[in-house]
């Protein structure tokens, strides 16, 4: 009678668990650094309840490091990122209920990692997802392929004496409009005072001055001499700067993570700020795995960067004083 009875309420308590059934999924299990997969977290539960409660995440998932022996991590890490805006659906049935919400996310850095289950809420309980595992891996690099680091700025600690004719050589592209702007502006001023008629001199615009660089930049091809890392570098330093000068900001030491936060808080358009956030990811796909995009792609992301500072620099009128 006792086998019968423990039975009969095994029974009942696997019938009233399945009501409420919560399950995590991944579309990868093992990706390469900065590849993109999609998180799923799937409820069912009945019909007749509420609908769920779930606050999503922003910017990163929190997670754990596991290693080889299979413990976890006391600290935190942040290097599972968000790459687009959570989504959710909700489908209804006659008795049970299905929600379903989506991640599209990211890895900058190789190891397994522990992604912690978030909670949902519906009437009065409190469910847990179950954590997801992913094991991020380095791209392999190519026999007799040097790997270089990509430059954040151009503050580089050089290994040897620096030398201003070498430096001069390898950035007279950019630095040679920066030159001609004061000694253009000091021969009209010598020219209009020897002819007593004074006239202000305005200073070339921010505006102007990016999209000069971005041009000199272009003309140079530097992916044509197998630079197109170096290419990515000077994009993004001329992109950071002319963002830091705009919004009185340091951009320069941020993370790409870093800087899409600091710009939305300064009132960017989110699809601005898009935007900028795909030309600074395709400079870490270049940089961390070892991406090679072809000359399309080079000038597509140099028209972006064009649109962007377009969209972001104030109403110029031609006869304004």
């Amino acid at each position: 009678m006792k086998w019968i009875i423990s039975h009969i309420v095994l029974f009942l308590f696997a019938v009233g668990a399945n009501a409420q059934t919560a399950r995590t999924n991944v579309s990868q299990k093992s990706i390469l650094v900065g590849e993109k997969i999609t998180l799923t977290y799937t409820l069912t539960f009945d019909s007749k309840s509420k609908k769920p409660n779930f606050i999503p995440a922003v910017g990163v998932l929190p997670s754990r490091l596991k290693s080889k022996t299979g413990s976890l991590s006391n600290a935190i890490s942040d290097n599972i990122e968000v790459e687009t805006p959570f989504k959710d659906t909700l489908i209804k049935g006659k008795k049970q209920s299905t929600w379903t919400g989506t991640y599209e996310i990211t890895a900058w850095d190789e190891g397994k990692y522990v992604i912690s289950g978030p909670k949902i809420t519906i009437d009065d309980s409190t469910i847990y997802f179950p954590d997801a595992e992913i094991q991020v891996k380095l791209v392999s690099a190519k026999k007799g392929q040097d790997i270089y680091d990509i430059k954040e700025s151009f503050a580089e600690i050089p290994d040897e004496p620096f030398s201003f004719k070498r430096f001069f050589a390898n950035h007279w592209w950019w630095l040679l409009p920066l030159l001609l702007i004061p000694l253009i502006y000091w021969m009209v001023r010598k020219v209009k005072n020897a002819e007593k008629h004074p006239e202000r001199i305005k200073e070339m615009p921010l505006k102007e001055r990016t999209l000069l660089a971005i041009d000199a930049l272009e003309k140079s091809k530097l992916w044509e001499k197998n630079r197109v890392k170096e290419h990515f570098s000077e994009l993004t330093f001329i992109l950071r700067s002319y963002l830091s000068s705009r919004y009185n900001i340091n951009l320069l030491e941020k993370t790409s993570h870093e800087t899409k936060l600091l710009l939305l808080q300064r009132g960017l358009h989110p699809e601005t700020v898009r935007v900028i956030s795909e030309i600074l990811n395709e400079a870490d796909m270049v940089k961390f795995a070892k991406s090679h995009p072809d000359e399309i792609a080079i000038y597509k992301h140099a028209q972006l960067a064009r649109q962007v500072v377009a969209e972001t620099s104030p109403i110029e009128f031609d006869h304004a004083e």
